[in-house]
Formats: structure tokens, C-alpha cells, sequence
């Protein structure tokens, strides 16, 4: 699998998020603790965008219908989504980050 360089004009605070589209795919990266996520950035209920949405503990919550994502591994904790997130391996090298598709 092929690693993309993600340019951020400044770093990630924790609690903050970014997406990105990479390869044709819209990617929402997120900093939580010390550690990176990154998720498809489309609610799978709705298609709704989710890189505006508010982030709760180690979730991610759609306004659109209450549906809530655990950003470790996409699933669902709260419907009226069923199906997860698509989730990305996330890698922070030498201060940069790096995405696997």
C-alpha cells in the first residue's frame, strides 16, 4: 500500500481535525491524545461531510442524524448509522504525517 505525504500548513493540535482528499478520496485526519486517525470523512448513514462536525472523546458525531463513530477503528457506537467508517493507517515520521490508502 502507497503512503501519502500529508502538507499541513501548521500542525495538528490535539482535538483538531483536517481532510484531505487524497487519490480521489475525501480523508478526515484527526489528532486525539498523541495519536493520529484518519477515516473516510462521509458518514456512511448519509454521505454527510464530517470533517465540520464536533469531536467527543474518541468520537466523531454527525449533526445531520445523531450517528456517532468511534475514530480508533470507524464503528458505529450510536445510530442511525450501521455500517463503519473506512479507516486509514496513519503514520508520523520525522514530524510529517503519512496516510496509507
Amino acid at each position: 500500500m502507497p503512503w501519502y505525504h500529508i502538507a499541513l500548513s501548521t500542525p495538528l493540535e490535539v482535538g483538531q481535525k483536517t481532510a484531505k482528499e487524497i487519490e480521489g478520496k475525501d480523508v478526515l485526519i484527526c489528532r486525539l491524545n498523541e495519536d493520529y486517525y484518519a477515516v473516510a470523512n462521509r458518514c456512511t448513514h448519509a454521505a454527510w461531510r464530517l470533517s465540520e462536525e464536533s469531536i467527543a472523546g474518541m468520537e466523531i458525531v454527525c449533526s445531520l442524524h445523531g450517528a456517532r463513530f468511534d475514530l480508533r477503528d470507524g464503528c458505529p457506537t450510536s445510530g442511525p448509522a450501521t455500517k463503519p467508517l473506512a479507516t486509514y493507517p496513519v503514520e508520523l515520521r520525522n514530524g510529517e504525517l503519512y496516510v496509507s490508502l
